[in-house]
């Protein structure tokens, strides 16, 4: 069954709120926001918001779903860790760009309720993508758990709490590294660690 598309005017409707509302989380805490605030910003009636959310909550809650869906989408169609890809070859692998690629071009969203305000349902629902994101990629990689280092679960949550706290550390600078740069640099860090070689044995 064809999915029904929405109303041209619904949809910029929609885009001015969820705007305005990214726009206002950069200059005041979510708590500080109005609904009116929103629609003025917007420039729509305060009737008009009603008209699509029932408060400032399910407007942020419909922003925070609709761009980690996106995220998971767009993301997913790279994961292909298996096959001939060389993951010791000084490129990133297209799952890593990608990641990197949808967090920039949403930068603003990720600027207003990953940084600015710390919005604890986006950080739960990236941190849950990035679990499945790391798991898939290591059960893919290593299945046998006799050639890693740690327990699986304590590397995934390792590996996961690190990828989290990068992405914030790149959207609070202002994604001053390219999308291949970090991506070419944290998978180089999932997989071979901080050291070129193991500085260990020099001091031996």
């Amino acid at each position: 069954m064809p999915t029904k598309r929405k109303d041209p005017r619904t949809v910029r409707t929609q885009s001015l709120l969820k705007r305005a509302f990214i726009e206002l989380m950069e200059e005041r805490e979510f708590e500080q926001i109005t609904v009116a605030d929103i629609s003025e910003r917007a420039t729509v009636k305060r009737a008009t918001f009603y008209l699509h959310y029932k408060d400032k909550t399910d407007l942020m809650n419909q922003c925070i779903n609709e761009t980690l869906n996106d995220l998971h989408e767009k993301v997913s169609k790279q994961v292909s860790f298996l096959g001939n890809f060389d993951f010791l070859e000084d490129q990133p692998h297209p799952s890593f760009v990608q990641l990197f690629h949808q967090i920039g071009i949403n930068y603003p969203f990720y600027r207003a309720l990953l940084v600015t305000n710390r919005i604890p349902s986006l950080t739960t629902g990236l941190l849950a993508f990035i679990h499945e994101f790391i798991s898939e990629g290591i059960n893919q990689i290593e299945p046998n758990d006799q050639n890693l280092t740690a327990n699986r679960e304590l590397i995934i949550k390792y590996v996961e709490s690190a990828f989290l706290e990068v992405i914030i550390w790149w959207v609070e600078r202002g994604m001053h590294l390219s999308e291949e740069e970090m991506a070419f640099q944290l998978m180089n860090l999932s997989i071979k660690g901080p050291y070129n070689h193991n500085p260990m044995k020099d001091r031996l």
